[in-house]
């Protein structure tokens, strides 16, 4: 083959290469396989933020930032991190939904193992959201903001756990009198807080009133609320 041909077959095979790549592009973006956008109209703090909170700031927020992107402000958000993710107005052609749909290979947002996949309920709702035009409060573009023990986890701790898990015998040798005993954890409970980790942490379990290893567990359940606040805390490192 003279250098002429060459060139000319090296062209033909880029060409196919990149139609083949754009083909690909455009079947992996198929607004007909996604869940439709709810009708509904999208609040950002009632609809939008527990779904950031619970599926995608603990890989993307102020301390972590998987492939570079983090949710904790409008603006990060938006700018994504090649390019645009979320393109307000347009649910459609927002990579986001794509993700949380699983409709890009190996993309699935959140990751397998790494929480509960969306409901098509909840795409739904983020795709009125984005079609809406995103709104995302100004006041509000800390999404999470830091957990503060004292202020906070403790008193709860105090007031619901401190009859049973006071500082002189503990039941199941559990303590709640200070920070350093929670994380601690306990003989009978092992260690009951996975910094970062909600979801593999028994004390979730046991305010939730789910853990049925333990006597009365509906007894341990705390408000809704309070259970959403510890789980903040932990995501956030346990600090």
């Amino acid at each position: 083959m003279n250098r002429c041909n060459a060139k000319y077959a090296f062209v033909m095979i880029l060409g196919g290469m990149l139609v083949a790549a754009g083909v690909a592009n455009a079947a992996e973006l198929d607004p007909s396989k996604l869940p439709p956008a709810s009708t509904k109209k999208a609040d950002f703090e009632r609809d939008i933020k527990p779904i950031i909170d619970e599926s995608c700031i603990r890989c993307h927020g102020p301390k972590k930032q998987k492939a570079k992107y983090r949710m904790d402000s409008r603006e990060a958000a938006l700018k994504g991190n090649k390019g645009p993710v979320i393109v307000p107005g347009k649910s459609e052609k927002s990579r986001m939904v794509y993700m949380l749909a699983n409709q890009i290979e190996k993309m699935l947002m959140p990751p397998e193992g790494e929480g509960d996949p969306l409901t098509p309920e909840q795409i739904g709702m983020v795709r009125a959201w984005i079609d809406q035009g995103a709104q995302w409060p100004e006041d509000k573009n800390n999404v999470v903001a830091q957990v503060d023990f004292a202020k906070e986890v403790d008193p709860i701790l105090r007031t619901a756990c401190v009859e049973c898990h006071g500082a002189k015998e503990p039941k199941g040798g559990f303590g709640v009198e200070t920070k350093e005993a929670v994380l601690k954890g306990g003989k009978g409970y092992g260690k009951v807080v996975i910094a970062g980790e909600s979801k593999k942490s028994p004390l979730i379990a046991i305010v939730s009133g789910k853990d049925e290893d333990i006597a009365q567990p509906e007894k341990h359940k705390l408000p809704a609320e309070q259970v959403e606040l510890l789980k903040k805390w932990i995501e956030q490192g346990a600090k």
